[in-house]
């Protein structure tokens, strides 16, 4: 195997994980009658209440004005509340509503279902494939100090 054919052949596999992994969590949320990206905000504030806009957005790697749009669609649906700062009055903070912890849970439990088949992987395939992962970091980042 060629270098460019190895590198093409790592990089493909990535895609095609990733393509199967995004597919799932889109059927996820789909199912739950929300996007991925008000998924993963659920999952935001559940773990971290009171977070401002731009931290979200900046956690999120998206701009502050999608982050603000999804998060006003998921307010109007009853899941995210705005507040105050008790910190800085300065400062609006979100933290989920009931029925946000509820969406957020009944996700997880859905989540865990759709990769159950994960499971059965052994835990020895599971430390080779972290540790070959590692390694590509590795490699990856030292291509980006060689440059």
């Amino acid at each position: 195997m060629t270098n460019d054919q190895k590198i093409n052949c790592i990089v493909q596999s990535f895609r095609e994980v990733n393509q199967v992994y995004y597919k799932q969590l889109w059927k996820n949320a789909n199912s739950l009658g929300v996007t991925t990206l008000q998924l993963q905000i659920l999952r935001i504030l559940d773990l971290q209440p009171n977070i401002s806009l731009v931290d979200l957005a900046n956690q999120l790697n998206t701009g502050k004005s999608t982050v603000s749009e999804t998060v006003e669609r998921l307010v109007k649906a009853n899941y995210v509340e705005r507040k105050r700062s008790e910190q800085d009055r300065r400062v609006v903070v979100m933290t989920l509503t009931q029925l946000g912890q509820e969406k957020k849970a009944e996700a997880y439990i859905q989540y865990v279902e759709r990769l159950s088949g994960l499971q059965e992987i052994n835990e020895e395939d599971i430390e080779k494939l972290i540790e070959l992962h590692k390694k590509i970091i590795n490699k990856l980042l030292d291509g980006d100090e060689q440059q």
